[in-house]
């Protein structure tokens, strides 16, 4: 569905910042892009939209360069709900959300009774309906995040990029928008790519994994093959146990200690 084939990028201080980066997103996929501050998983993504252009390498679209999807196309295609949303007008959630149907308006007309309804389903899949009739500039800034995705999943995308989209929210609503995002991917068929700072959010959702650091590819694949005590020290500097939760599948909860752990629990 999106592939990264040996991508470089840089900035006019750091011409070789970030890369070589590979990876093939694929249908059904929910990848997490995770990493120390700075490790360049924000400008990763925004490569990944077609926000930025590589330097060296190519990021193409169901084979077919990036650079070469039309921008109506892209945005049928592509979602991107980034990190920050910058100044918030004084719309309504409900208009805000029918803007995720904007690309696939004819010439930009009003919305149908079918961009109504998909609005509504969304907002309802994402807890935000019951704040439909509210200006924007009312919410919390969890609630408005909550928004933004509820648009992003309007604009019913076949990709779907989002940068820490859980950073404003409590526990409840971190859990209920991942959740969101695994049933988007296995069950709606997305390919899905969420960059986090929550190892824990992201060993339990997603089903692979690439490890940044400083600009270069620290490990990738599934939680089990990154998530490692020795990986994540080499990387963060600070030593993690994996502790194994009673009910819970997958590898347990990782853990941050003040000295070296002796083993893994």
């Amino acid at each position: 569905m999106l592939t990264v084939d040996d991508v470089h990028f840089g900035f006019s201080r750091r011409p070789d910042f970030l890369g070589p980066v590979s990876l093939d997103v694929q249908r059904g996929d929910c990848w997490a892009i995770v990493g120390p501050n700075g490790a360049g998983k924000s400008t990763l993504l925004r490569l990944m939209a077609g926000l930025l252009a590589p330097h060296r390498g190519e990021v193409r679209f169901q084979g077919k360069s990036l650079r070469r999807v039309a921008s109506r196309e892209r945005a049928r295609s592509i979602s991107f709900v980034p990190q920050q949303t910058g100044g918030e007008a004084d719309f309504l959630v409900r208009d805000v959300v029918l803007m995720g149907r904007f690309p696939h308006r004819s010439m930009g007309l009003f919305e149908s009774a079918d961009d109504h309804r998909i609005a509504n389903d969304v907002m309802e899949q994402t807890q935000t309906l019951e704040l439909a009739d509210r200006p924007l500039t009312t919410l919390s800034s969890g609630e408005a995040q909550r928004v933004h995705v509820a648009a992003a999943l309007a604009q019913q995308p076949r990709v779907l990029l989002l940068d820490e989209p859980t950073a404003s929210l409590d526990i409840q609503h971190q859990l209920a928008v991942f959740r969101i995002l695994k049933e988007q991917a296995t069950v709606g068929g997305l390919a899905v790519v969420v960059v986090t700072h929550d190892l824990n959010l992201a060993a339990r959702f997603c089903t692979r994994v690439l490890l940044l650091n400083d600009g270069k590819v620290a490990a990738i694949g599934s939680a089990e093959e990154v998530f490692t005590p020795d990986t994540l020290q080499s990387v963060y500097g600070v030593p993690l146990v994996r502790l194994t939760v009673p009910g819970q599948s997958g590898i347990g909860w990782l853990v941050p200690v003040e000295s070296g752990p002796e083993r893994s629990e």
